[in-house]
């Protein structure tokens, strides 16, 4: 194997390793971000929204370090097609906690009204599923996986569309049975559940770019 091989696949190593911590502190602000809703902890979601910022900061140092790569060292085929696929990926994990954040900024605006028990237990067991697709996901990544393992991770992302759906349906229930239900959480929920939702689309977008990464398929993305 050539030095230049042998520098590329180190430089591809760290980048790597800087990915998978990215995603680590991605995962955190998810499971925070559900710790949060369960017991209506504010000071959790301040939390969140504080770290996100560290988290940004973490995308445009590991953008740089990939951008550097491709400058540097030229890379080509199955390669070039991780870095660019790393690209891609530092951007999604990015948006993932821009979701979680935006749960906890949800919260912060309504600190006082009581949640109804049904549909805000049906957008728990959405944001679980997500953050079930998107450890399963980054486990393929660490682990070097085929693309086999990278969509069968995220083979219940229409079982997050369908309880998504459910729970419109059971907040709208709510709202009807409820005269004096509040409408401004009723939307609340609707956003919290929508921001899983999306969290799931882009885990199904970074099992995409694995795959591209191994195959050279043209992935097939969640806009």
């Amino acid at each position: 194997m050539s030095a230049m091989r042998l520098l590329i696949e180190k430089k591809e190593d760290e980048l790597r390793a800087g990915l998978i911590g990215l995603s680590e502190a991605v995962a955190l602000s998810l499971k925070q971000s559900l710790e949060a809703l369960r017991q209506r902890d504010l000071e959790l979601a301040r939390q969140i929204i504080a770290s996100d910022s560290a988290i940004n900061h973490a995308r445009r140092v590991l953008e740089q370090q990939a951008l550097v790569i491709l400058a540097a060292y030229q890379p080509a085929g199955r390669n070039l097609r991780l870095i660019g696929a790393s690209l891609d990926m530092i951007s999604e994990l990015e948006r993932i906690a821009d979701h979680a954040a935006d749960v906890a900024r949800i919260l912060l605006r309504i600190p006082n009204l009581p949640f109804p028990n049904e549909p805000t237990q049906r957008i728990i067991q959405m944001g679980e599923s997500a953050l079930a697709m998107f450890e399963q996901v980054m486990a393929v990544y660490a682990q070097n996986g085929p693309a086999e393992q990278a969509r069968a991770a995220v083979s219940s992302e229409q079982a997050v569309d369908a309880m998504e759906e459910l729970a419109i349906r059971e907040v709208i229930d709510w709202l009807c049975d409820q005269r004096h239900a509040s409408s401004l959480l009723g939307m609340q929920l609707l956003w919290i559940a929508h921001h899983y939702e999306r969290v799931a689309d882009r885990v199904t977008n970074l099992a995409e770019r694995l795959i591209y990464a191994e195959t050279g398929e043209t992935p097939e993305l969640n806009p």
